[in-house]
């Protein structure tokens, strides 16, 4: 049977590129769980397929069920389920060869890559998340009931900051002086700042979005969602209302040597975001209950995850677009250049 780890939310942000320190290209990578002897008389690739997830309900949604539905089995034992907390541990994960799989923002997959970090990106699975949470009635007025307030901004120079920032210039805003953007380190800090009238706005990501409208709701405070920023981008990219936000990586030496094995996991990511998106009662019971948040919140949220499993190479347009829309505010974000084509995995099925 395999192993369920319970995944504790304990965040609500994603990365800073600062924390992201160059990493030599010769540093050793690969799973380190595979045993040559017993691959080549047709055993199973890996006997623990070790998996490291951020705790966002992005990935904590999808996970809940990983390695559940059967299609891991030909090629995987037993799945194992962790968290990974800040850049630098899943920098030393992925160096050291102690992760098969793990969950990263789009741009700290492109980051590392071109640090020398022998990854490749396997899947793109989230595809945008971003709101203005504003008090009741701003959504009439949309982005410009902003002009002249104060938005608390989590993540300076990262990518809600720079997505927020982009879209404000190109609709014309200068964010010096249409409006005051307050940054705070984390998104938690964003959120409080909001609840106690700091900030008049905040750019939160979910759930962060949906629980601090849930939170207002109980202390009698209204609030709603100004901007949906997925919606703006479509306005101002002319493209589709999502942007490619967080995917998964796996290291180069698995994706190079064991297709059937990202077969496999592309296969079991595909399941088990169908599962979520399909939002049945056991479903959304299951991920209230190893989350540790309401159910009412995780029916609320999942939606507006717009979680789809899309292949890496499939995905490449999307990403180069949105790594060169990002770039123009900060080229280090990505580690300065848009990835080499390796970088993104083909569909081996």
């Amino acid at each position: 049977m395999k192993r369920r780890s319970l995944l504790a939310l304990a965040g609500l942000g994603l990365l800073t590129p600062g924390a992201l320190a160059a990493c030599s290209s010769d540093s050793p990578s690969g799973s380190g769980s595979a045993d040559p002897s017993t691959e080549a008389s047709g055993a199973k690739v890996l006997d623990v397929l070790r998996v490291h997830t951020p705790t966002t309900l992005a990935y904590a949604a999808p996970m809940t069920s990983f390695g559940t539905y059967g299609n891991l089995d030909a090629v995987v034992g037993q799945v194992k389920k962790d968290n990974w907390a800040s850049a630098d541990v899943l920098k030393s994960l992925l160096v050291n060869g102690e992760t098969d799989l793990a969950a990263t923002p789009s741009y700290v997959a492109a980051n590392l890559f071109n640090k020398g970090v022998p990854l490749r990106l396997v899947a793109m699975q989230v595809w945008g998340m971003l709101y203005v949470i504003g008090p009741a009635g701003s959504s009439a007025q949309g982005l410009e009931a902003l002009r002249g307030k104060t938005v608390g901004v989590p993540m300076p120079n990262n990518m809600p900051d720079l997505v927020f920032r982009y879209l404000l210039g190109q609709k014309g805003w200068n964010a010096d002086t249409d409006l005051t953007i307050t940054p705070y380190t984390e998104g938690q800090e964003a959120l409080s700042a909001l609840m106690a009238g700091e900030v008049e706005y905040a750019v939160l990501p979910e759930h962060a979005a949906s629980a601090s409208l849930a939170k207002a709701k109980q202390q009698g405070k209204a609030l709603e969602r100004t901007v949906n920023l997925q919606e703006l981008w479509a306005e101002v990219t002319g493209g589709k209302a999502r942007f490619p936000m967080a995917g998964l990586v796996m290291p180069q030496s698995l994706t190079d040597s064991h297709p059937e094995l990202v077969g496999a996991v592309l296969n079991e990511l595909e399941a088990a975001v169908a599962d979520v998106n399909a939002m049945s009662d056991a479903t959304v019971q299951a991920i209230s209950e190893a989350n540790n948040v309401p159910v009412p919140v995780v029916k609320e949220v999942i939606p507006r995850l717009q979680l789809e499993i899309v292949p890496a190479a499939a995905a490449q347009g999307d990403l180069e677009d949105f790594y060169t829309r990002l770039s123009t505010l900060s080229p280090d974000i990505i580690g300065g250049s848009l990835p080499a084509k390796d970088f993104y995995v083909a569909d081996p099925r």
